[in-house]
């Protein structure tokens, strides 16, 4: 029998402790991504601001593949819950991250609010992305799915 992990309970607006943390420099003053490795949770948080716009979209593109890139952890967590706007083409890098993550065999969920989930949802994109609507719940779903 495999033995289980109780994930971790956090609330909604409690932040995980972080053993590192690194601004990723975007050339689009308007985009800001943090990178945090969660300690309690094994996975890597990606904190994403401002809207991702056909100008954003490369600097997004760079941002998410930082995310994979140099990081021990299989497990990833793309935190939207502060974008305001997802034009088509930040919908379109979602599209080939989740591809990418895939064929890596990375674990990862996307947190969002209504302005992320909803442009998701009306294309389509959410069959193929594990959604949340908190960084904690989608912590608890690529815990889950990790070990299933």
């Amino acid at each position: 029998m495999k033995p289980t992990r109780t994930p971790p309970r956090l609330s909604p607006s409690a932040a995980p402790r972080l053993y590192a943390t690194r601004d990723i420099p975007s050339p689009d003053r308007g985009l800001r991504m943090v990178v945090e490795v969660a300690e309690d949770v094994d996975a890597t948080v990606g904190r994403i601001t401002g809207d991702i716009d056909v100008l954003a979209a490369p600097s997004f593109a760079l941002a998410l593949a930082q995310l994979t890139h140099g990081s021990s952890s299989s497990r990833v967590v793309v935190d939207m819950t502060t974008v305001d706007f997802v034009g088509t083409s930040g919908l379109s890098v979602l599209s080939q991250f989740a591809e990418t993550a895939r064929q890596q065999h990375i674990t990862w969920a996307l947190a969002g609010g209504r302005a992320v989930l909803r442009p998701l949802e009306a294309t389509g994109l959410a069959a193929m992305i594990s959604t949340c609507s908190t960084v904690s719940a989608a912590l608890d779903k690529v815990d889950r799915t990790a070990h299933s």
